[in-house]
């Protein structure tokens, strides 16, 4: 199954995750990169109140040619980063299957919006959505605050990305069947 794993990453948790992912699964894999750099909070506070989507690099060309493509990302205050909403545009009812990912802070609660917002880009459900959150699966306090997840780096608990990409991978591999 040519699969791809399309992903942006603001703290480098979900690029490490995403790297690991498409190795394991033989897949392509795509990062989603700014022009702009310095990204800041008031930043994606001011993306979700206008709208906003700021120019990437880049966009993957072709994604309708894969028979999965699997985006990750993190969800700022319960929606889609404006950068992958960027790349989402436009991929209407182009996508043959497609799966959600993502790991983010977890500490404000559940990400329940995440499947209807993607329905309503993409015009059809996912086969996959797989909220990792590090409030719940990483080695944090254990009542997190947004303050210990915000500076939680994958990164320097590898313990973690191995527990995380294996969740990952076994989810995938049942939908890539």
């Amino acid at each position: 199954m040519k699969t791809i794993v399309v992903y942006y990453s603001l703290t480098g948790n979900n690029a490490a995750l995403a790297q690991k992912v498409a190795f394991e699964l033989g897949a392509e894999s795509f990062a989603l990169v700014e022009k702009k750099e310095g990204r800041t909070t008031k930043d994606i506070i001011a993306d979700m109140i206008f709208g906003r989507r700021p120019e990437l690099r880049a966009l993957p060309s072709n994604l309708e040619s894969y028979d999965l493509v699997i985006f990750m990302a993190p969800i700022w205050t319960f929606h889609l980063p404006s950068p992958l909403k960027t790349c989402l545009k436009g991929l209407k009812s182009k996508l043959k299957k497609y799966a959600f990912i993502s790991l983010s802070g977890g500490a404000l609660g559940s990400n329940t919006k995440i499947a209807a917002e993607l329905v309503k880009r993409l015009g059809k459900g996912m086969a996959l959505q797989l909220d990792l959150n590090i409030a719940h699966y990483c080695e944090t306090s254990a009542r997190a605050t947004m303050k210990d997840t915000g500076e939680y780096r994958v990164k320097d608990h590898p313990a973690d990305l191995e527990r995380l990409s294996r969740i990952a991978v076994e989810a995938l591999r049942g939908i890539r069947a």
